[in-house]
């Protein structure tokens, strides 16, 4: 692989660069790398197996979320009701 330049680009390099990029590309949340993908690529177009990866982790992760926020409404009812109807 030769650099616009002319010169050789050595491996090491490369690899070095492919590091740092890799971990940029680890910083960002999977809605931020689409955002990305469309500044780069255009909206909706190209890298059709990378957004509908990241749609479906941006997906579950909301799901996740929600399932923690929601507290079980019907083990409270009961207890409510069984003080509603008891004795005096």
């Amino acid at each position: 692989m030769r650099r616009p330049n002319g010169r050789k680009y050595p491996r090491d390099l490369r690899g070095a660069e492919a590091l740092k990029r890799q971990e940029e590309r680890n910083k960002r949340t999977p809605e931020e790398q689409l955002k990305l993908l469309d500044e780069k690529l255009g909206i909706d177009t190209g890298a059709i197996k990378e957004r509908t990866r990241l749609m479906r982790i941006s997906v579950e992760a909301n799901q996740k979320t929600r399932n923690k926020n929601v507290k079980n409404p019907k083990i409270k009812r009961s207890k409510s009701k069984s003080r509603n109807y008891s004795s005096p």
